[in-house]
């Protein structure tokens, strides 16, 4: 008789500056006041303008039973050697982009990377673009039992190529895995 595993997948907030709801512009002057030797009093000031900018991303992971021909659900249910596309949404619901954006998953021990899913050696996609499981010059990669997608800012994580969500903009990322 198969496995049984049931798939548990849970909203997760991924970057929220708390407070703020809208862009505005914060002005802050120094003034200077000095004076010479003879006596005279000089006065200059420096003023700089700060934009608050407005970057809420969100994520929200889901995964459908490809081999039972399901539906994207936070609860997937199958069975050993049953297919799981997970699909990762990140969502930028602020009005100011989100730079150098980077997602790690490390995959349960119950399930089994699937690496040629949308082509040889392809097994992540990144806004419908096949992505190589090699650490190289795309978005993603999959080693030691983890996905990774977007450059970090120490550029270590293998990925060359970068990620950004423009305000109210979305990434979609999907890969799959077999259930052990």
């Amino acid at each position: 008789m198969g496995k049984k595993i049931l798939l548990v997948v849970s909203l997760v907030v991924l970057c929220w500056l708390p407070g703020i709801e809208a862009a505005s512009t914060i002005t802050n002057t120094a003034d200077l006041v000095y004076s010479d030797y003879l006596g005279g009093t000089y006065t200059d000031a420096g003023t700089c303008t700060l934009v608050k900018m407005v970057i809420k991303v969100v994520i929200k992971k889901q995964a459908r039973n490809i081999t039972r021909g399901g539906t994207y659900t936070d609860i997937a249910k199958g069975l050993s050697n049953d297919v799981i596309e997970y699909c990762v949404l990140l969502t930028n619901t602020g009005q100011d982009a989100a730079g150098t954006v980077t997602i790690a998953d490390t995959l349960p021990t119950d399930v089994t990377f699937q690496p040629d899913s949308y082509g040889s050696g392809t097994g992540i996609k990144v806004d419908g673009t096949a992505q190589t499981n090699a650490k190289d010059a795309d978005k993603a990669n999959y080693s030691g039992g983890k996905i990774t997608v977007g450059k970090n800012e120490a550029g270590d994580n293998g990925n060359q190529g970068t990620i950004s969500i423009p305000g109210g903009g979305k990434v979609t990322i999907l890969y799959q895995v077999k259930i052990n």
